[in-house]
């Protein structure tokens, strides 16, 4: 509810508000004083008949008057008050609609122009957490490289604008899976994308999951080169993903069982994997690439200078990366 008032708040603030209310105070002040003329000249006539009657007469309707000069001339500046007032009233509101289309449009057409940007598609409740976490693990990113396509409700999307965390995020109202969204979004110019499922509509599992798949098909149709991160929940398009050569496959069924199963033989197993994908305290397992005068030489070489040198420690070392 308070979400609702403030976004309200921010419309009438657009339409300028206090001005069309400046304007109905001047009209009810002179509603008043015919009133008030009305009631010096015997006439029995509420004060709401007058409002009506003068409001009437705005419109091009008669209205009830008493032939005196001051009441004439009240009912010139009624008339004057109306037209002027009504039509600032009408092309407030109006204006504020253009504004807001506008604003959309500026905001699209910015997307356009955006490059080696993070484009997420789909929702998901957690959405603000996931973002945050990639801002994390991305120092040079700001929260305005990033790119956020679903059709969620403005109440769940508002709390993405409140988040000053999050301040100029870019969120780019369509579905993920048609090409003219993902063109919007500037997608031939990303250089990660990352389709989440979502389940806004109750759909079951497998048809969330052929929506993740269209989507990476046509990320990869107009963007050969970007890296494509996909989230599924059945392991059928675990497999087209992965024919289709879509670089991160991420099977959360998977791995929670994993998890599970391993942790029912050792104790702590799932404090472990925490730690590893990060807990929190900026400890965590990363990618990183190397200097190519490293290559040729051994890994226990790689690993002694990196711990010396920079406090890490080397795991492995990855190849064939992604696609």
């Amino acid at each position: 509810m308070k979400k609702r008032i403030k976004r309200m708040a921010e419309f009438l603030k657009l339409i300028r508000f206090h001005v069309i209310l400046l304007i109905l105070a001047l009209y009810l002040v002179l509603c008043l004083f015919c009133y008030l003329m009305l009631r010096k000249e015997g006439a029995d006539t509420p004060f709401w008949d007058v409002v009506v009657f003068n409001f009437l007469a705005v419109t091009g309707n008669d209205y009830v008057y008493v032939d005196h000069p001051w009441t004439r001339i009240a009912g010139i500046f009624v008339l004057i008050l109306g037209m002027v007032g009504l039509s600032s009233i009408t092309g407030f509101v109006s204006s504020a609609f253009v504004a807001r289309r506008l604003n959309l449009e500026r905001g699209e057409k910015k997307m356009q122009s955006m490059k080696n940007h993070v484009i997420i598609c789909g929702w998901k409740n957690d959405v603000k957490m996931l973002i945050r976490g990639i801002l994390r693990k991305n120092k040079d990113m700001k929260p305005s490289d990033v790119i956020l396509i679903n059709n969620a409700d403005e109440v769940k999307l508002q709390s993405l604008h409140d988040d000053q965390e999050l301040k100029g995020l870019n969120v780019l109202r369509g579905d993920f899976t048609e090409e003219q969204t993902l063109l919007k979004a500037n997608v031939k110019e990303a250089s990660k994308v990352l389709i989440i499922g979502e389940n806004q509509e109750n759909l079951d599992d497998e048809l969330v999951d052929s929506r993740v798949f269209v989507s990476a098909l046509l990320v990869r149709k107009l963007n050969a080169k970007c890296h494509i991160c996909a989230e599924i929940k059945t392991e059928r398009y675990k497999n087209y993903l992965e024919s289709q050569n879509c670089a991160e496959v991420i099977y959360v069924d998977e791995y929670a069982r994993y998890i599970l199963s391993t942790s029912t033989n050792y104790g702590g197993m799932s404090k472990v994997m925490s730690s590893f994908l990060d807990n929190g305290d900026g400890v965590s397992v990363q990618i990183a690439p190397i200097k190519d005068d490293w290559v040729g030489k051994t890994y226990g070489e790689l690993f002694q200078w990196y711990k010396r040198e920079q406090s890490i420690l080397v795991l492995g070392v990855l190849e064939n990366m992604g696609v």
